[in-house]
């Protein structure tokens, strides 16, 4: 009875990985992402796979591994491919909520399980009720290509809306289960997205470690470090870890973030607009924090909020909505009639907003642009790139200054972004911007002082761009296995 490991992503790149593990008749899969490299090479923001094709165009190009019986049969029907009567995996285990970890449960079949912590279920429960991609059915699958009879009878119509959800098996995970023969142990780990967690995984040829994304230096790196010593208790046959910053040394907490906003923030007079990353609640939780010492209130966005309704009954430490050091920001959509709802019917306004949105509209931490203008020395507003456009509505006041908390642009596509936003900042006088930013991986130093205290016999470098680096930080008597794509490696 062989156990094996095969990688379908995460190789040479960083994200994408999608781990499969073999035992006897079990099959599991360790996250299904998305290759952002892979994805960016054919395909563009006008230019993205159909559809229509179900999993063909995602196949095509090495984006989704060929591999029968793993997903939805309403795609697979409607291109022609054969459907199996059983699911290929029994499971799929995500470390995390982000993209390139997660994104592709949208293709899987509906009745293989998918576990994850508790946060990565709010999460991703808020990306399918806000986002506005046709890849984002991660709680409810809603089935395509069926027709129905009308309710009149006089004809077909397309199954859509209501009628067409069917919900995923997601399940929180928060202790260890057992697959057959196999135990899997979820371990929270810091990263920059809440519930980020490792696993230990004993089969009975040895025991693997899968690390996920993590890093020490956030406002949970107790967790990372918990979850090293837990690791260097059992010695690993296999330890298969992130390597995003492996040719990369330590730069900063985000304690450190904090301090420097807080102190951008006590020297300017008027309005503090900052972008960070919209599901990141260390970083919200910097901006909090500096806010809150300048007696000023931090401005969500109406998908912040609504993420900070649901993460209210995990166990993240995030603020909640109510709280009084923060305002939900209500944005002028379709015909704009926020600032002018006293002249229109309440029903008539709220159709500017989605169903999801309706509910923050009369919430008592709710601001308008009118609020933010007149009083603009009382808040830090966040406004990522989709969201410059409020600053015209704003008009940012003389003195009013602009932070960036996110990652340097790493393709051109993000060079000619930041270059525009650069542009509506010239614009409002907002030039020079602070840029003020932590990785939410763990860097060179650290990792190979965790590998070091953790001993593993095997390393499995996943998540990074220099794989051979590995070679340099392990310990002389642990190995290092460069996996290649769709490459079995047996215990």
């Amino acid at each position: 009875m062989a156990t094996t490991l095969s990688f379908y992503g995460g190789i040479n790149e960083i994200g994408g990985n999608k781990i499969l593990l073999e035992d006897d008749k079990i099959k599991t899969f360790f996250d299904f992402g998305m290759s952002f490299s892979l994805a960016n090479k054919y395909f563009a923001e006008f230019l993205q796979p159909r559809k229509c094709n179900g999993v063909k165009d995602f196949i095509e190009f090495g984006l989704l591994p060929d591999i029968y019986g793993l997903y939805r049969e309403d795609y697979e029907k409607h291109v022609g491919r054969k459907t199996s009567a059983e699911p290929f995996a029994d499971a799929v285990f995500l470390t995390h909520a982000h993209a390139d970890h997660s994104s592709y449960v949208h293709h899987l079949r509906q009745d293989i399980p998918v576990f994850g912590s508790s946060a990565t279920k709010a999460i991703l429960e808020a990306l399918d009720v806000t986002g506005s991609s046709g890849f984002t059915e991660f709680i409810n699958l809603r089935r395509s290509f069926e027709i129905v009879p009308t309710k009149r009878g006089d004809g077909f119509k397309k199954l859509q809306g209501e009628e067409a959800k069917v919900p995923r098996d997601i399940r929180v995970l928060d202790k260890k289960i057992e697959v057959n023969n196999i135990s899997i142990e979820p371990i929270l780990v810091n990263h920059s997205l809440p519930g980020a967690t490792a696993y230990i995984i004993h089969t009975p040829k040895g025991t693997i470690v899968y690390t996920g994304d993590f890093r020490f230096h956030g406002y949970g790196g107790q967790l990372t470090r918990k979850f090293v010593k837990r690791v260097a208790d059992i010695e690993p046959d296999v330890l298969i870890i992130e390597g995003t910053r492996v040719n990369e040394t330590k730069k900063g907490t985000e304690k450190d973030v904090m301090e420097k906003v807080s102190k951008i923030i006590s020297s300017t007079k008027e309005l503090v607009i900052v972008n960070f990353p919209v599901r990141d609640t260390d970083r919200m939780k910097s901006f909090y924090d500096a806010a809150k010492q300048n007696d000023r209130k931090l401005v969500v966005n109406l998908k912040q909020a609504y993420i900070l309704t649901l993460l209210a009954d995990t166990e993240i430490d995030a603020p909640t909505i109510d709280d009084k050091n923060i305002r939900i920001y209500l944005p002028r959509k379709t015909w704009g009639l926020i600032t002018e709802k006293s002249d229109y019917p309440k029903n008539v306004v709220e159709q500017d907003y989605d169903g999801w949105e309706r509910e923050f509209l009369e919430h008592k931490n709710a601001v308008t642009c009118e609020d933010v203008r007149e009083n603009q020395g009382e808040y830090v507003f966040r406004c990522d790139f989709f969201e410059l456009k409020g600053l015209i509505d704003i008009k940012p006041a003389e003195g009013s200054c602009y932070i960036r908390s996110v990652c340097e642009p790493f393709d051109e596509e993000m060079e000619l972004d930041l270059k525009k936003v650069e542009n509506w900042l010239q614009h409002f006088g907002l030039m020079p911007y602070h840029q003020i930013h932590v990785s939410g991986h763990v860097s060179g130093d650290e990792l190979k002082d965790a590998i070091s205290e953790i001993k593993p016999k095997n390393v499995f470098p996943v998540h990074t761009e220099h794989p051979e680096l590995f070679s340099k930080i392990v310990p002389s008597d642990t190995r290092v296995v460069l996996p290649e794509i769709g490459k079995e490696y047996s215990l």
